[in-house]
């Protein structure tokens, strides 16, 4: 062996001279190159789900709520899922899940015994308001949220139906037409939704925090987020007119479906005086059994200010100034 070691330094030498490498070993041509595989993008775009398992990731959806939070949508283990987070950090923040298995199979009825059937890929909400006065799609409540689902169709189409109810960790739904939110704070916490039943007609119920039907309202009079409400049918209104304020009890009970109420109080000009282009702001103080408090502040086109203070007896509507 060792007679044969000079000989084998001198063929090494030798392969080194040549340029050739015996530890570089040549691909075999006849063998492919393994193809390239791009990473799978992230559809949860950065956000950080604190569970990943179970998801449809072709229906999550991402909803920018305001310059801090923002909501994410979709499927896990086929029941509903919704999760808040801090839009600066990626941070889940909050979590909402369905109790049970949800149907994707959507039923839209168009009428005429027609029907738009379709599975749904995801879902998704719109938070513009616009006038409030005319209700929104998506509104905060005392105990979470509640808003009208958009279902999205193969072909990115979407279409509204239902209300679901963001309440606790769970997700509450009421199943209806096409619908808008009236009112986010009703009496006993709940929320006044007015729901399609056919063409160009509507009908305004109110829906328990979970999600459960309590009543329909006879609507003649004006129903929005401004009604404070006494109880499920009535509610105080503030009607603002050019140089006088009224301050009314609003029924929405049968017998008082034609713009009638129950009493109303003019305010001006015994508390206070209005110009007409002045800016006044409504402000709900306190409530003691049936006494009302409220603040209104007036600001004058000339810039001039008037605050008062008062308060209103709900059965009788006579008020006081404090």
């Amino acid at each position: 062996m060792i007679r044969k070691l000079p000989f084998m330094l001198i063929a090494l030498c030798f392969l080194l001279s040549c340029g050739g490498d015996p530890l570089n070993i040549e691909p075999d041509p006849l063998q492919p190159e393994k193809p390239y595989i791009p990473e799978e993008p992230d559809p949860f775009q950065g956000y950080l789900v604190k569970n990943r398992e179970g998801f449809d990731v072709n229906s999550i959806n991402i909803l920018h709520y305001n310059e801090d939070s923002t909501f994410l949508t979709g499927f896990r283990n086929e029941k509903l899922w919704v999760a808040l987070f801090n839009k600066h950090t990626s941070e889940q923040l909050h979590e909402w899940n369905g109790a049970e298995s949800f149907d994707r199979t959507i039923d839209i009825d168009l009428g005429y015994g027609e029907h738009d059937i379709f599975e749904t890929i995801g879902f998704s909400f719109s938070f513009k308001s616009g006038d409030t006065s005319w209700g929104s799609w998506f509104c905060k409540t005392s105990w979470g949220y509640a808003f009208t689902p958009s279902f999205r169709k193969e072909n990115e189409a979407s279409v509204a139906k239902n209300v679901f109810l963001l309440n606790g960790d769970q997700i509450f739904v009421y199943d209806c037409e096409e619908n808008i939110l009236m009112h986010s704070n009703w009496y006993q916490n709940s929320i006044v939704v007015d729901c399609e039943k056919s063409p160009g007609k509507y009908e305004d119920v109110v829906i328990s925090p979970n999600g459960e039907y309590i009543m329909t309202l006879h609507v003649g009079n004006p129903l929005n987020e401004g009604v404070y409400p006494l109880s499920y049918t009535d509610g105080l209104y503030f009607n603002h007119y050019r140089e006088k304020i009224y301050i009314e009890r609003l029924s929405y009970t049968e017998g008082y479906s034609t713009e009638e109420c129950v009493w109303a109080t003019n305010i001006t000009p015994s508390l206070m005086e209005i110009e007409r282009d002045a800016r006044v702001d409504i402000v709900f103080l306190e409530q003691n059994d049936q006494i009302w408090k409220f603040q209104v502040d007036i600001t004058n086109y000339d810039g001039s200010k008037e605050q008062v203070i008062f308060t209103v007896d709900e059965e009788s509507g006579e008020v006081t100034d404090i």
